[in-house]
């Protein structure tokens, strides 16, 4: 089922100084989300679902937010009960997120941008929520 993101924009103008994190689980919602989380100064994007933890959707999301919202996301979270998932969904996602990162820096770098190390660590941390 898809999301109802006209509700979610309604309540983040409802409510402009509460941040809000928000996630969905289609993968048809994912970009009208970006589009909204870019629009919308008070909402936050916010990981991928469990259901959304295959190599492939995690690449193409860290791509596609990354493009549309440069690092003003969050790349990835857990909600898990149990540490063995965190711990799973960490590492898996970790590699895919970086490898997802390399064709955008590299852009960057093309363009004339002289992309420091604390540059870097700076988006690190800013993407992985730290």
């Amino acid at each position: 089922a898809s999301a109802d993101l006209a509700s979610l924009q309604a309540l983040c103008a409802k409510f402009p100084k509460v941040k809000f994190l928000v996630t969905v689980l289609s993968r048809g919602n994912q970009h009208e989300l970006t589009v909204v989380v870019q629009k919308t100064r008070n909402l936050h994007l916010y990981g991928c679902w469990w259901y959304c933890n295959n190599p492939s959707i995690i690449e193409e999301l860290t791509k596609m937010r990354t493009e549309m919202l440069g690092t003003a996301y969050t790349a990835q979270h857990s909600d898990c009960r149990v540490l063995e998932q965190l711990l799973y969904k960490w590492d898996h996602s970790r590699q895919i997120i970086g490898e997802a990162l390399v064709p955008y820096y590299l852009r960057l770098l093309r363009r004339g941008w002289r992309l420091t190390r604390d540059e870097l660590k700076r988006d690190v941390q800013l993407l992985l929520g730290g």
